[in-house]
């Protein structure tokens, strides 16, 4: 799990080190996020935006239309008016789940293109099974928020259906923190909401993934009062240290491991009983280790990876993961699941 007792100094150097150089890297992301106002682009998705629902109303009133798009505009326009009209993405929330819908794929004709009927066909039946599922969410995670439109692939099982896979949370009531590294004595255990590792009189009902988590949120503070934040071209990916093929994570192994932990996330093999302490300065060696790979705009995993587009890293959530092993062994383990998506900030009505 780690080796502190001969690389306690190296280990704080190189996290110094590492922060320092973050944090020029976050002077250079706030300055990007600063041009990412009020673009041309911005008004040309509004635009898009704009249509659409035009379109919607004038076919849900009983107009006909002749209209086509490809399947590929049709995925955009889906994407922007989801999280454009359902999406809270401007609230900090915690406690948060994936969830997916299915919706019918529209038919495509021999050309590649879909009816624009069908197209709002498809959206309204988005907005009917999202409603259905937040009125039975009885787990007080009711905020949905970042939509990713996942198109049916040719050869897939369920080449019926379209996915729409998004986040559902709990407001938080604390103040929303950004990149940070963690103090002396703040020493977590790993997962399963087990609180710090010496709590005294007091423990919270949070653990090493949940504070983690609390350094990778995008910070949803509007750089001026007004501000509305854009996001398109939504995608999750699930990032894992765990050595075998497993669900749909995606395995990453970095050829350049800080010297003050063995792996880039947290990863832990032997008995089920024994509940892991992260101390601080491994924890903030992880944070500068999940900088290195995914946050920083040179990282190996700053972009989507599956795709041809350079759709960037946006935020994180550090997963606690149980797996059983053999007898009594288990694997406990970190995994990162990374949104991308591109975003904006804008002033409606400008």
């Amino acid at each position: 799990m780690k080796r502190f007792t001969k690389t306690l100094v190296v280990a704080a150097v190189a996290v110094a080190t590492t922060a320092a150089i973050l944090v020029g890297c976050k002077k250079e992301k706030n300055e990007e996020t600063a041009r990412r106002v009020n673009s041309s682009e911005v008004q040309a998705m509004l635009d898009r935006i704009k249509s659409f629902k035009e379109l919607r109303d004038a076919v849900n009133a009983g107009a006909k239309t002749g209209g086509c798009m490809t399947v590929e505009e049709m995925r955009q326009i889906l994407d922007l008016t989801t999280n454009y009209e359902h999406s809270e993405h401007m609230t900090y929330c915690v406690n948060t789940v994936l969830d997916t819908l299915h919706v019918a794929m529209p038919a495509v004709d021999g050309e590649g293109n879909v009816n624009e009927t069908d197209v709002v066909a498809t959206y309204n039946a988005f907005e009917a099974a999202l409603e259905s599922c937040m009125a039975s969410a009885n787990d007080g995670r009711n905020v949905p928020s970042l939509f990713s439109i996942v198109m049916p692939e040719s050869n897939a099982k369920d080449f019926d259906n379209i996915d729409i896979v998004f986040t559902r949370g709990e407001v938080s009531e604390d103040e929303q923190t950004s990149d940070y590294p963690f103090s002396q004595g703040a020493n977590w255990i790993w997962g399963r909401n087990l609180g710090l590792c010496d709590p005294g009189l007091f423990n919270s009902q949070l653990d090493a993934a949940d504070k983690l988590t609390e350094c990778f949120t995008f910070d949803r503070t509007p750089p001026q009062e007004g501000m509305e934040l854009m996001l398109t071209s939504t995608h999750y990916v699930t990032y894992t240290i765990y050595p075998k093929q497993y669900s749909n994570w995606f395995f990453w192994d970095p050829t350049v491991t800080t010297p003050c932990t063995d792996h880039w996330l947290f990863y832990y093999f032997g008995p089920d009983s024994y509940e892991p302490c992260i101390s601080w300065e491994e924890l903030n060696c992880y944070w500068a280790n999940i900088n290195a790979e995914v946050v920083d705009e040179n990282a190996p995993l700053h972009y989507h990876i599956f795709y041809l587009s350079n759709i960037p890293y946006f935020e994180a959530e550090v997963q606690d993961v149980t797996i059983p092993e053999v007898h009594d062994t288990v694997s406990k383990i970190h995994n990162l699941k990374v949104i991308y998506s591109d975003y904006y900030w804008y002033t409606p009505g400008i």
